[in-house]
């Protein structure tokens, strides 16, 4: 038998996917990724899948009470 928050927690889809880097490298001096064929920053080009952060982590606790 599970522990009862086990049991009684919804668990949420993850819906992460790592950006691929294959195309890319780090300059250290400017302090981001740069594509290697257009030398566009990584973070500016509209078609990739960026990293996330904390701040794109589900919200829990008070916001959601009535699940």
């Amino acid at each position: 038998m599970n522990h009862l928050l086990l049991e009684k927690a919804y668990i949420y889809p993850i819906d992460r996917e790592e950006a691929d880097l294959n195309k890319y490298r780090f300059d250290s001096e400017k302090g981001y990724w740069i594509n290697c064929e257009t030398s566009k920053a990584f973070i500016m080009e509209p078609d990739v899948q960026k990293p996330r952060t904390k701040k794109c982590d589900r919200e829990t606790g008070e916001d959601q009470k009535g699940e």
